[in-house]
């Protein structure tokens, strides 16, 4: 019980911060999103460590950029140590069908940190994990509609920047 107070403890004050952030001259036209819920399962029948697991994700958009915090629950603690890719995705989420969600959100040109949302994360032990990244642009309401988590960590560079591997499970997010 411990660690999930220290947790609950953590996303606390990561959403006060980023609520601070959006809470200046710009506050009035900051965007607020947020969704939770189990993960949708890509892959029903192979188990990975997002099986049974939820996520809360908080988008605050100020100023032309957007801050995402992530954390995941429930996850496999056997996977502790082990990193995931998670991106925003233009598509829907649908159980068992991970091509529906489409592409990366990409606000033009090569896949990276700065045209992408990349929250990568790596398992806690106790099954948690959490991510916080950035952006310099805003996600317009509609062009996007999920987050995917992805089977393998981001990829900064070579012949695949933004390649993460298979999508392993989607939660559904209303931008």
């Amino acid at each position: 019980m411990r660690g999930t107070r220290r947790f609950g403890w953590l996303a606390t004050a990561a959403i006060a911060a980023g609520l601070v952030v959006g809470s200046g001259p710009a506050g009035a036209a900051s965007l607020f999103v947020e969704s939770r819920g189990e993960l949708s399962d890509y892959a029903p029948t192979t188990h990975n460590a997002t099986d049974g697991a939820t996520a809360d994700l908080w988008a605050v958009a100020a100023g032309g950029s957007t801050t995402f915090f992530l954390f995941l629950s429930g996850l496999d603690p056997e996977a502790a140590g082990t990193t995931y890719g998670v991106h925003v995705h233009v598509g829907p989420c649908v159980a068992g069908a991970p091509l529906t969600s489409g592409p990366h959100y990409n606000t033009g040109g090569t896949p990276s940190p700065e045209t992408e949302v990349w929250l990568d994360f790596t398992v806690l032990p106790g099954g948690y994990g959490f991510a916080v990244t950035t952006v310099p642009f805003t996600i317009e309401p509609g062009d996007a509609k999920s987050i995917v988590v992805h089977a393998d960590p981001t990829q900064a560079g070579g012949s695949t920047p933004g390649a993460a591997g298979g999508r392993q499970a989607c939660l559904p997010v209303e931008f």
